[in-house]
């Protein structure tokens, strides 16, 4: 199985929620996005030094979890595969899929904070209400290209549901690799496999 695409997640928090009863008046999502910088980078920034308390890494990952749709990018990401679930085969594709993208870019997307500033230079709406948010961020050696693609959840602020960076889609290269992977083995296979991924990544945490 080919190794699953490096993703940089960047972020979140829930942020600018509208006054008490009114659920419609949510920030524009690269409002939104810059919002979640500031709330990141007001942690990794704060002393200045190479790594994270303990606790400044918990508040950042519940920060990353608040920005993304992870039901949705697991969902794209296994593509027809996901409608041949069964609800709990689908909670557990979620859960260990969401623990892999967190650990894997972890490091990768704090170092894009310390190193760069997010440049936001185009934004879009498309009529089904899905957002597609094109970021630059310049790096000490490079520029990195970033295209977040949003939504709205039901009663809920923008969610991320797919990043690319430089080009490479997550949910778009994750799908090529889990359907050549489930056609050539299983389903079952496939989630063997990505359980003992997750199982070697927590082993780091500790």
């Amino acid at each position: 199985m080919k190794p699953i695409p490096t993703v940089v997640m960047i972020f979140a928090v829930t942020l600018a929620f509208a006054e008490e009863g009114d659920t419609a008046a949510f920030s524009a999502p690269t409002a939104y996005l810059k919002q979640l910088d500031s709330n990141v980078q007001a942690i990794v920034r704060a002393d200045g030094a190479d790594t994270l308390s303990a606790q400044e890494n918990a508040q950042v990952r519940t920060l990353i979890n608040g920005a993304f749709d992870f039901e949705e990018l697991s969902r794209l990401s296994l593509g027809d595969h996901w409608n041949e679930r069964t609800a709990q085969e689908r909670d557990e594709f979620v859960r260990i899929y969401q623990g892999i993208i967190e650990r894997r870019n972890f490091d990768i997307f704090v170092q894009y904070y310390r190193e760069g500033e997010i440049n936001y230079v185009d934004e879009a709406i498309d009529e089904g209400g899905r957002a597609r948010v094109e970021a630059q961020v310049p790096m000490k050696r490079e520029t990195k290209q970033i295209v977040y693609a949003l939504h709205q959840p039901a009663g809920q602020d923008w969610r991320i549901y797919d990043l690319s960076i430089d080009g490479a889609s997550t949910v778009t290269g994750n799908r090529r690799t889990y359907g050549r992977y489930i056609a050539r083995h299983s389903f079952d296979k496939l989630m063997e496999r990505l359980r003992a991924q997750l199982s070697a990544l927590q082993q780091t945490d500790e």
